[in-house]
């Protein structure tokens, strides 16, 4: 088990989460060997598995555990039967979503073929059959190619299997065709990346159908019809998409780019719970980027997708932005303009680095870059570093926004700073050029003798992670995340006090920061209304936010239903609501509040009320972020690259709107029933990013991973309301007015600026 097996190199065996675990352990120094801790019996191979199958009592290839208790055999033989699900699961997506072709493959000999094609109508089970006979009886006389099926992937597609010809290849043509194939992706640049595409084994087997002589398409074909083809079947299969629209809502996403001809862009996502789905994009080259041309481009974009489908529209804080999100409100009045939450998290992340209000931070950030940029500049500390202390892992993690990706940094410094110690202590590193360096030396200062230097590592760390986890809770678009939001933002002050040992004057500095931005830039009636809707938090006792987040329900519920009669009927069933009557009140529905995800709570249980649970499911299906467009800038750059600069937008959009949907079907195929279950960061894979290529970060150890764990917002405000008087937060502008804030308590009125030590009283 070399998963088990690989932590520092020097350190203990590391094991898995597996429950197995707890009734064996790994014999050091023997890969893959376990030990049985019911009869110590030695299990040689095979890992954890074959482990389970010796408690479980299966006959086979290991013998059964005579001491072992009849519960810890049932629970083994229930895991192996998850593990044996889980495969054929994981095969039978494979299966659909490589969609294969439902093409015969042309046999040179007609008597196998017609026997072939005789077999299949009496039954697939006795072709197969005649086909194994065939191979197992010619092993004499077939000599080395008996072993050649094992260059194929068998079964690729439903139906499949290996034609009489590729099956007598010989060694040498096959290794002939590999090559011939590596030779052509090497020429052409492709990344290594392309092969684990669910599309790529399928085009092999559709070219292995027609046999020799088959002329791919040409350059002109690629870029012209081909794409154009493509574009139309996307077409189709989105029509099912928008029809999730109109029983769900959908939010729109909007967000800029500039492209390497200097080509400004602007990219429009739409967002529902089946997926983001990338609309269009525009290039605005040449127009001015104000208020009123922007509003009209978001304008022709409501109209595409439909003002009734419409439940939001999302852009980030830049001020031309936002006036042309409140012209959009002020012309429909039937949705509602929302920043992006991860937009304004990330500035919160900014100020907490601010070296004017936050010098401590900003130093300790500037020596932290100074170690990272040391190692990562000099090849032979880096992979010292990697092979010897830290396992291949890396000091840098990479997060969807710039300052998240700063704290993250600082958190896999603390998680390593016993082994870069040990680095900068070995004969190796003695005994380099680099030791003896200036800048060595001073970066070996840093991490062997600075102690303040890594105690605010930690308290950084313990300060950040908190937004960090509302970042990465709102980043996600696996699962809507509005019903959650409001109660995360408190959660993660109260976690801030907690961790500052709730001392005023070490944390009204940073929720300082929060709430002006909270209370200015963030937070939507929305956000407030999404809370009181979601069963799970909003009838929690430690809930105390009711009179609060009703102020935003009510407000949601007078913009996004325009007929009065319905707001009256909306406004009775709320009562049945909140007193739990009907189904509501029912012991299963109230069960299930904290098991379902609110969606399918209110699918389930708000047929009593029909009008209000129609209102419920538009609200708590959105998002809360335009980080998909994030995602759509990564496809973009991936395909306007240097060597594709010169296409014209129309087909980079249209291979955008390809490659990007193509992801959101293939994605939307994987789904599995753990949609259903409410919000957790245990249940967001936070190592994926469904479609940026680039490796994911961790946000935290797993073990530390719950919704729970964002711990115990603040004033609501709507939209309408704000009159841009600006008296508890002053913008000061330089480029786009939204980076730079000075701090003032609201009730209070007292200047939280460069003299306060947030770090005073820390341990």
């Amino acid at each position: 088990m070399t998963e088990n097996q690989s932590s520092v190199a020097s350190g203990p065996v590391v094991r898995s989460e597996d429950p197995a675990w707890a009734y064996g352990r790994a014999v050091p120094d023997a890969r893959n060997n376990t030990q049985c801790t019911f009869c110590g019996k030695m299990i040689r191979g095979g890992g954890i598995t074959r482990l389970k199958y010796h408690l479980a009592g299966i006959p086979g290839d290991v013998g059964a555990c005579k001491k072992v208790s009849e519960d810890v055999k049932w629970q083994m033989k229930q895991l192996i039967e998850d593990l044996k699900k889980s495969k054929q699961k994981k095969r039978r997506m494979n299966k659909e979503i490589s969609n294969p072709y439902d093409v015969e493959e042309e046999e040179e000999d007609d008597h196998h073929h017609d026997e072939g094609n005789n077999d299949n109508e009496r039954g697939g089970s006795k072709s197969h059959s005649s086909v194994s006979n065939y191979n197992t009886k010619g092993k004499e006389k077939v000599g080395e190619k008996s072993n050649i099926k094992s260059y194929f992937a068998p079964r690729t597609k439903p139906g499949s299997q290996p034609s009489i010809r590729s099956s007598l290849a010989s060694k040498q043509m096959v290794e002939k065709a590999r090559m011939n194939f590596a030779r052509w992706w090497y020429h052409a640049n492709i990344h290594f990346h392309a092969a684990h595409s669910v599309y790529y084994q399928e085009a092999l087997d559709s070219v292995a159908a027609i046999g020799p002589g088959f002329k791919g398409p040409s350059y002109h074909d690629l870029r012209g019809p081909l794409l154009q083809k493509h574009v139309g079947e996307m077409n189709d299969y989105l029509l099912d998409v928008k029809n999730d629209w109109k029983v769900y809502g959908c939010s729109i996403m909007s967000d800029g780019w500039t492209n390497q001809k200097r080509a400004p862009i602007i990219n429009f996502l739409v967002y529902c719970p089946r997926g983001t789905m990338f609309l269009k994009s525009l290039d605005v080259s040449g127009l001015t980027k104000d208020a009123d041309t922007l509003f009209k481009l978001f304008d022709k974009v409501v109209q595409e997708v439909g003002p009734e489908n419409v439940v939001q529209f999302i852009t980030d804080n830049d001020s031309s932005y936002k006036s042309a999100g409140k012209k959009l409100m002020q012309k429909y009045g039937t949705f509602y303009w929302s920043p992006c939450a991860a937009h304004c998290i990330d500035l919160m992340l900014e100020n907490f680095s601010d070296k004017r209000y936050f010098p401590i931070i900003d130093e300790t950030i500037q020596k932290a870059k100074k170690i990272t940029k040391f190692i990562y500049n000099h090849g032979k500390i880096l992979a010292l570093m990697r092979s010897n202390f830290t396992n291949g892992r890396d000091l840098i993690c990479p997060a969807i926004t710039r300052f998240a990706t700063e704290f993250l940094s600082l958190q896999c410094l603390t998680k390593f700073k016993k082994e870069l110690r040990q680095m900068f202590t070995c004969d190796q590193w003695v005994e380099s050029r680099h030791a003896r360096d200036v800048m060595g030396k001073e970066v070996a200062a840093i991490v062997l003798e600075d102690r303040e230097f890594w105690l605010q590592c930690q308290q950084i760390v313990k300060i950040s992670e908190p937004l960090v986890r509302v970042l990465r809770l709102v980043d996600g678009d696996e699962k809507p995340s509005m019903g959650y939001l409001y109660e995360a933002m408190d959660k993660a002050k109260e976690n801030i006090k907690a961790r500052l040992k709730n001392k005023i004057s070490a944390y009204i500095p940073f929720t300082s920061v929060i709430d002006a931005r909270w209370d200015r830039q963030l937070h939507s009636p929305l956000h407030a209304a999404g809370c009181y809707l979601n069963l799970g938090i909003f009838f929690r006792p430690s809930f105390k936010k009711q009179k609060d987040v009703t102020k935003g329900l009510l407000s949601s519920i007078t913009r996004l239903v325009s007929d009065p009669d319905e707001q009256g009927i909306l406004s009775s069933q709320i009562e049945s609501y909140k007193k739990s009557l009907g189904d509501f009140g029912m012991p299963m529905a109230i069960r299930q509040r904290e098991k379902l995800s609110p969606v399918a709570w209110w699918e389930q249980f708000g047929n009593d009320t029909p009008e209000l649970q129609k209102f419920v499911i538009r609200v708590l299906s959105q998002c809360c972020s335009a980080t998909g467009c994030e995602r759509a800038w990564s496809t973009f750059k991936f395909i306007h690259s240097k060597r594709r600069n010169r296409l014209e937008h129309k087909r980079l959009n249209d291979l955008v709107y390809v490659r990007y949907n193509l992801l959101l079907r293939e994605r939307n195929i994987r789904r599995t029933k753990d949609y259903l279950d409410p919000i957790s960061l245990d249940n967001i894979d936070l190592m994926e990013d469904w479609v940026a290529e680039e490796s994911e970060f961790l946000l935290v150890t797993e073990e530390d991973v719950s919704w729970d764990s964002i711990e115990e917002p603040l004033t609501t405000m709507t939209l309408e309301d704000d009159n841009d008087d600006d008296d508890d937060v002053v913008v000061l502008d330089e480029e786009d007015g939204e980076n730079d804030v000075v701090l003032t308590d609201a009730n209070t009125h007292v200047y939280y600026g460069p003299d306060v030590n947030p770090f005073e009283g820390w341990e």
